[in-house]
């Protein structure tokens, strides 16, 4: 209801003339009474803009409510808004009524007041909604997942829900104008599921639905506050998983510039403000430090998020900021260890010969391994299916990561699950897994270390001492936050139990300088063999080539390194490879945070990539088996451990239905060539073949000889005649 008549004074000056407007359920004439006489109850900000909470009293009704007035505008702010688009609280009053009915939260708004002189100009304004209990915000949820839920999985259930209520919004063709994270007002149902509601939309600006433009759109977004990977991935879920437009990126970078601009001088701007602002923060701090409550939220380089769909740490920021974490002095220990060691790197390069050739192999199916998942969840299905891969054959090596992140229950089930392996004849191993907390705090590292080793050092055939010890995202930025926080513990572990064997420093991809780097700083004696996180190429086969190296020659190089730095084998652990599928969504490596539909090449996720670097099944259970088999055949690799045995995203055994879990084509096909080749004996590489294929022989305990032989578009085939292969 519109209540717009003048009131009189006695002197027959006109009083100020108060307008109100009521939400539909307010249609009697006193119910400007009812909120004028509304009790208030607590203040919550008494800057500019007044906001207090009230109660209304209707009746046998009373109403929890928020009043929040704004003083009289300015010459130019009445000029410009009055003329064109009203008011705050009329703007915000408006919006929140369009938002209510398309379906976008927002606190109900119950009642506008304006106050007007004689010649009909504000002089005050006043908006009155429904108080919302418990209500948090995007901003605290954000750290509080970073603080204390540093999951992937709830990460994206938050921004789905928040970016899927930020298009509503803005479709609704309303622009907030202060979208920051605060503003994005949060709970949770009964359900458990995010409700998000938007608040202070004094700001906004209204036009047609569905009229906003993208660059309007990516103005309006450019106050959303996270690390720059993940923003990457919300605005993906802002749309709706496509990548966004070139106009919204152009928009949104050159909005976002402007507001830093404008922050970093806002000190300027009003001093005493911010210095009050600053003042009540420092004060906040030490009263949470003196009762005890105060955490430190992690950002930059001490932000670790742990995926449990795709098995990994995905990263927080994007490139440009990663670089900027890492430390000046890697690069001189890298200089440092190419002066030292390069003439001699070069010279025995020089010497590698040009068709590689390994020594005989007895018992070649051994050297094939498998990762298993320590998860009491899915432990027994994942021995009834290595059961099923090992046919009754030959035991074959068995891979376990402890996991520093999942606490002390899981590296004593990783204990138990070792001790279970070893007993039913597979040799096991066992890879050391740091986040970094490890980091931040060696002694629980060490703690987990001293209970894995203790537990397992009567049988384990090696530890792996890190995890992507070159990757910022598994927490390792320094090369000395591997050699003075992780390994130290390792070496106490060693000299301890002087049995056990070590390796890394389990580096991934081909970097082969981040290496150098790291091992020029490891001391003497630590490791026994290298091992190597070794992707040779994602978007193939294991022969193509990435530069002058295919696998064969990157083993070579790899090899080279354990010789040069002293290693007591110059063979090395392939300790994980496998192929990312298509179809496998955020459950495979590739496309976790947030799967991206659309053309790959709009990708901001991975501008170095033309092709997506996913394979078919079929294509990964070639690719994986010919890794094998090459690694094996060069004579440079004593081991290779696929990653992994059960997973919906990458495993041998599709797991995505727990209950009827499916064995993908790889399965098979190890399978099938674990049997072929039990019991026998690797003899050479065949080189005599026509381009394009390759060819090894293997003999029989019968003293029988047979070929494996294959193309880069072919399984590897049986041949029992040399002669077959020069056809």
């Amino acid at each position: 209801m519109l209540g717009d008549s003048k009131i009189k004074s006695n002197d027959g000056n006109f009083e100020p003339q108060k307008r109100w407007t009521f939400a539909p359920a307010f249609s009697d004439s006193d119910d400007a009474k009812t909120f004028e006489t509304a009790k208030i109850v607590a203040l919550i900000s008494n800057g500019r803009e007044r906001v207090e909470r009230v109660k209304i009293f209707r009746g046998n009704e009373t109403i929890d409510a928020v009043k929040k007035t704004f003083p009289r505008a300015n010459f130019l702010q009445r000029h410009f808004s009055d003329k064109n688009i009203g008011t705050k609280a009329q703007r915000a009053f408006r919006a929140a009524q369009i938002l209510r009915e398309r379906g976008v939260g927002t606190p109900e708004p119950l009642a506008l007041c304006e106050t007007l002189d004689a010649g009909g100009n504000v002089l005050e304004s006043r908006i009155f909604t429904r108080f919302e209990p418990g209500l948090t915000n995007f901003r605290d949820e954000v750290f509080r997942l970073f603080s204390e839920e540093p999951d992937c999985a709830a990460l994206m259930g938050l921004f789905e829900a928040v970016a899927k209520a930020c298009r509503a919004f803005h479709d609704c063709g309303i622009l907030h104008r202060d979208l920051g994270n605060q503003n994005i007002g949060l709970r949770k149902d009964e359900s458990g599921a995010w409700q998000v509601l938007f608040l202070d939309l004094d700001r906004v600006r209204i036009f047609d639905p569905g009229s906003v433009t993208d660059a309007q759109r990516g103005r309006d977004m450019a106050r959303i506050d996270l690390p720059s990977d993940l923003l990457r991935a919300f605005y993906v879920l802002y749309f709706e998983r496509y990548s966004p437009t070139g106009a919204f990126y152009e928009a949104e970078a050159r909005e976002r510039r402007a507001f830093e601009r404008h922050s970093r001088w806002r000190p300027w701007r009003h001093p005493l403000r911010e210095w009050k602002i600053r003042r009540e923060e420092r004060r906040a701090a030490a009263r949470a430090t003196a009762a005890g409550t105060a955490k430190a939220i992690p950002l930059g380089k001490d932000l670790w998020i742990w995926d449990s769909r795709s098995e990994q740490a995905i990263p927080a920021y994007m490139s440009r900021e990663r670089r900027g974490f890492r430390s000046a002095g890697n690069i001189f220990k890298i200089l440092k260890a190419f002066l030292r060691h390069g003439n001699a790197f070069w010279r025995a390069y020089k010497k590698l010969p040009p068709f590689p050739c390994g020594e005989p192999i007895d018992h070649f199916e051994r050297t094939l391994g498998i990762s298993l998942e320590a998860d009491p969840a899915t432990w027994q299905s994942q021995l009834h299916w290595l059961g099923e891969l090992e046919g009754g054959n030959a035991k074959v090596s068995v891979l376990i990561r402890a996991y520093h992140h999942k606490g002390r229950a899981h590296w004593d089930f990783v204990v138990a699950a070792a001790r279970e392996l070893s007993a039913r004849g597979n040799a096991v191993a066992l890879a050391l897994v740091q986040d970094r907390a490890a980091v931040l705090h060696p002694e629980s590292w060490r703690e987990m270390l001293m209970t894995v080793i203790a537990g397992t050092k009567d049988f384990a055939d090696f530890y792996e001492v890190g995890h992507a010890s070159n990757r910022g995202k598994w927490g390792i930025w320094d090369f000395e936050d591997y050699t003075q926080k992780l390994l130290p513990a390792a070496i106490e572990a060693k000299r301890a139990f002087p049995q056990i064997r070590l390796t890394g420093p389990a580096c991934i991809d081909f970097d082969l300088h981040t290496l150098a780097g790291i091992l020029a700083d490891v001391p003497a004696g630590t490791f026994d063999a290298l091992s190597q996180h070794l992707y040779v190429d994602r978007r193939g086969a294991p022969e193509n080539f990435q530069g002058r190296f295919d696998l064969v020659g990157k083993a070579a190089l790899h090899s080279l390194f354990a010789k040069i730095f002293a290693f007591p084998s110059q063979k090395i652990i392939v300790s994980e490879y496998n192929w990312p599928l298509l179809g496998a969504g955020v459950y495979g490596p590739v496309d976790s945070p947030v799967e991206t539909f659309g053309p790959w090449e709009t990708r901001p996720a991975a501008p170095w990539a033309d092709e997506p670097p996913r394979v078919s099944e079929t294509d990964a259970a070639q690719f994986s088996l010919r890794y094998w088999l090459l690694a094996m055949a060069s004579g440079y690799v004593e081991r290779v451990y696929f990653w992994r045995l059960l997973h919906r995203g990458f495993g041998l055994v599709d797991d995505a239905d727990p209950q009827n879990p499916r064995p993908r084509e790889g399965f098979f096909a190890f399978k099938k060539l674990l049997s072929l080749l039990a019991g026998t004996r690797f003899e050479r590489r065949i080189f005599d073949v026509p381009a394009g294929t390759w060819a090894l022989e293997f003999s029989r305990g019968n003293g029988g000889r047979f070929y494996l032989t294959w193309t880069k578009d072919s399984f590897p085939q049986v041949v029992e005649h040399l002669s077959d292969l020069k056809k």
